[in-house]
């Protein structure tokens, strides 16, 4: 498993494998439930595609467990939100920091 765990302010949000054949059934990575505080992530992913999942469903749950109202910060207001939050998020998580270093050590971007 990547991570037991997101610490999110005093929330804890369990990280447990979504199977690769319930991923294609569904037609998705990863998802958070709301009702169970659980975040699951489709088994073997790699690097930036299994990145760019977790950190979407962080998203999610920031959505969730902050309560905001998004659509009414505008702009500026969104992205200092979620600048925020994901600080808070990497600060309480430490071996997501690690995480993030692994899965981007080999990335070579794209663009230039």
């Amino acid at each position: 498993m990547i991570l037991k765990e997101i610490k999110y302010r005093n929330f804890k949000v369990k990280i447990v494998k979504l199977t690769r054949k319930q991923a294609i059934k569904d037609n998705i990575w990863g998802y958070y439930d709301t009702n169970k505080s659980v975040i699951a992530i489709q088994e073997n992913l790699k690097n930036i595609t299994l990145l760019d999942t977790l950190l979407h469903e962080i998203a999610h749950m920031i959505a969730h467990k902050s309560e905001i109202r998004l659509k009414n910060l505008g702009e500026e207001g969104v992205a200092s939100f979620i600048g925020s939050e994901f600080s808070k998020v990497f600060l309480q998580n430490p071996k997501l920091l690690n995480l993030i270093k692994r899965c981007t050590a080999k990335w070579k971007p794209f663009y230039s």
